[in-house]
């Protein structure tokens, strides 16, 4: 299951909070791409997606191909 998080909020706090909630999603075995509006903003929202990374996951996916490959969409603003 591939499960896209979509990140178009200006607010650091919000972006780090829809960053460490992809990281969760990926704890139930789900496959997860990040589409972030912008730069990440906050460290906690950098060491996020360097996990994500880490871990095999898209961060920085472009909408467009995330939502054809998605299961799901998880949407923050």
């Amino acid at each position: 299951m591939t499960i896209v998080v979509v990140v178009q909020t200006r607010d650091p706090a919000r972006q780090a909070e829809a960053l460490r909630a992809a990281l969760g999603v990926t704890l139930r075995g789900a496959r997860v791409e990040v589409v972030v509006d912008g730069p990440l903003r906050t460290p906690l929202a950098q060491r996020a997606a360097v996990t994500l990374q880490s871990f095999g996951h898209v961060v920085g996916a472009d909408l467009v191909d995330a939502l054809g490959r998605a299961d799901a969409v998880e949407v923050w603003t």
